[in-house]
């Protein structure tokens, strides 16, 4: 593509600071905030698989490339009820599960063609918060499955009033295990713990059980009323009853199970991804790549995701950075700094614009605020509204790190972006583009993998590794490589601009060259690799080697044109179609299928080939094995060179 096309699209890094995400961004410096690296507990599920189905005449580990990669012309999506219809009679008929032991959760579908079916099991009326199956659906046919349902003896019905009053002998009372996962979490200890039953529901509305809280929890140390439901957490071939509580606070959202008899932890998940702006464009990545730009907003906002702008959320308009994405504002140690900037009647944001080379990121917190997205109004595009993101940059009580909490869609997510402190000024990571894009795509990896209403797919140590490597390689496939001066064999550092050094934050630079980047699967069982950031840096590296065999025979083009033509744009569809796929906390062998099955479904396997010696030359090849972390470099017979 030619270097003028890199300046058709300038995304604000102003706009883009609302697109933060998961997990904290990390880093191979030593000192630094771990503000946010408390460690959750997730069990294992008793039951743990992904499953390719053979629908086509060509199956994952056989399909031949053809001349092309570019999609080929699929019939119809299936509708959506058809497939919930299909997914329904596959979990009765055929694992024999009835109706009133599972809830269809969402239904989800792909540009491929294919429709995911997201199920939640049920055990007495209560969800099973790590019990899931997803059922992918083509042309009327199951094409794979991911299933962890609980397969262990039935208990009996609780007596749920019983074993949750507050003068139980037999159990613990809500109050005790709020302050049990407050202890477990390392907040402070709760002065006041107030528990009552929301008149929206009771607790012997055994209709509302699975769906709505039976109990709402306020104290101090949670920034909202917490709800609380009775589920089951299955640990091995066992289930335990137990408490599921919200605790959303400044910089985190707990989804913490506690057994409702011992007051035990069983499980807890962190889901902590017509204006003129001043704007880092897209492919300069930072301040030292390229100056500052002035964009008109008609230039740049989609009409189909953002018909009425990004100030409006269908209620009134903003003239600050609030709108239907988004509410955007500092949270310095400056109360006076933190209110969202106010770009007036006209809606002129460029009086904020920082001059980088001279100036503290403390005087310029209003340009680092203006920024959106996530939404208030889908527009009837499906899924539940009510969930822009609440943004915060410069926050105060941290350093070198950020965070994107993603909760169930309908419930909004809350993102925060502090200052990095290996330079002299501090650096702002809001202007460092990969950083808000990584984050950014925490968010969508969590909604994608296990369907939007479960959050939790991603929370196992190998899944959530996947979460960071997914993020950073997109942040670098929008942000950087999308550049003619960039090839599969440049050392491309990761956020060199807030790290201060050209090295960036990552333990080696992501290349196609094993001499200066080595990662290999086998990088997993190190104990280094023990850490998620660590983890995701291997699974980056094998999709940087996909990205450029995709790109190396198809071309570059703009990648939000999603012109599957191109290498890029072909390698985003696999991943997004991928996440939809693939079973609730995938590990790196599972994802890869996933990604194999999702051009078997867009391409008829097209790409088959390109996709397996990507992966093989990071040693996730065709006889690698889940949890062995033991590197094959081997390709399915076919893709022999």
């Amino acid at each position: 593509m030619s270097p003028t096309s890199l300046h058709h699209r300038p995304l604000a890094a102003l706009f883009l600071a609302a697109l933060l995400a998961l997990h904290a961004i990390p880093r191979a410096h030593a000192a630094q905030s771990n503000r946010f690296e408390r460690k959750v507990k997730v069990p294992t599920p008793a039951v743990k698989s992904f499953t390719i189905l053979p629908p086509f005449a060509t199956t994952v580990g056989t399909s031949r490339p053809t001349a092309t990669g570019a999609p080929t012309r699929q019939p119809a999506a299936d509708s959506q009820d058809a497939a919930r219809a299909i997914a329904k009679t596959y979990l009765t008929e055929t694992l024999g599960f009835p109706e009133t032991e599972f809830v269809i959760k969402n239904v989800v579908t792909a540009s491929s063609g294919v429709t995911a079916v997201y199920a939640r099991q049920l055990i007495n009326g209560l969800e099973v918060v790590n019990a899931d199956v997803n059922i992918s659906i083509k042309n009327g046919q199951i094409v794979a499955l991911g299933d962890s349902f609980y397969r262990g003896a039935r208990p009996s019905r609780p007596d749920l009033d019983a074993l949750s009053g507050a003068a139980s002998t037999t159990g613990k009372s809500p109050a005790d295990a709020f302050k049990a996962l407050a202890a477990f979490i390392g907040a402070p200890t709760p002065t006041s713990v107030n528990v009552m039953v929301p008149a929206s529901t009771t607790m012997s509305d055994e209709s509302n059980w699975s769906a709505a809280p039976v109990f709402e929890i306020t104290s101090e140390i949670a920034t909202a009323p917490v709800p609380v439901q009775y589920h089951y957490v299955q640990n091995g071939n066992n289930l335990k009853l137990a408490y599921s509580f919200q605790l959303k606070q400044t910089a985190h959202w707990y989804h913490g199970h506690i057994n409702m008899q011992t007051g035990d932890v069983e499980a807890v998940n962190d889901w902590a991804a017509a204006a003129r702006y001043p704007v880092i464009p897209v492919g300069e990545q930072s301040p030292d790549k390229g100056p500052i730009v002035i964009v008109d907003s008609a230039a740049v906002v989609m009409t189909n995701a953002s018909p009425n702008g990004w100030h409006d959320n269908t209620v009134r308009q903003f003239t600050t950075t609030q709108g239907n994405n988004a509410d955007v504002r500092p949270n310095t140690n400056d109360d006076a700094q933190n209110v969202p900037p106010d770009g007036g009647a006209d809606l002129d944001f460029t009086k904020f614009a920082p001059v980088f080379a001279t100036a503290d990121p403390n005087d310029f917190a209003a340009g680092s605020a203006a920024a959106g997205n996530f939404q208030d109004d889908n527009y009837g595009k499906g899924g539940f509204g009510s969930d822009h993101v609440g943004a915060q940059v410069q926050v105060a009580d941290g350093v070198n790190t950020e965070f994107f909490i993603t909760p169930p869609d309908g419930q909004r997510p809350l993102v925060g972006a502090f200052l990095y402190t290996y330079t002299t000024p501090k650096r702002d990571s809001v202007f460092d583009l990969v950083i808000p894009h990584h984050e950014y795509f925490h968010g969508v990896s969590s909604r994608l993998t296990g369907g939007p209403a479960n959050p939790n797919c991603l929370s196992t140590r190998e899944a959530a590794g996947l979460s960071e490597g997914w993020s950073d390689m997109f942040a670098l496939a929008v942000d950087v490589l999308d550049n003619p001066t960039v090839t599969r064999n440049t050392a491309t550092p990761f956020a060199p601009y807030v790290a201060g050094n050209p090295a960036g934050l990552r333990t080696y630079p992501y290349t196609s060259d094993m001499a200066v980047n080595p990662s290999t699967y086998s990088f997993l069982a190190l104990d280094a690799y023990q850490e998620v950031h660590k983890a995701g840096e291997v699974w980056a590296s094998m999709l940087w080697e996909v990205y450029w065999n995709l790109v190396d025979m198809y071309g570059c083009g703009p990648i939000e044109k999603a012109d599957l033509t191109n290498g890029n744009a072909l390698w985003l569809q696999l991943i997004m179609d991928g996440l939809k796929i693939q079973n609730c906390n995938p590990d790196f062998v599972t994802a890869r299928n996933s990604i194999l099955i999702a051009d078997v479904l867009l391409t008829g396997g097209a790409n088959s080939c390109l996709i397996w010696r990507g992966f093989a030359k990071r040693g996730l090849g065709s006889t690698a094995t889940a949890g062995l972390y033991v590197d094959s470099f081997t390709v399915p017979p076919q893709c022999s060179l």
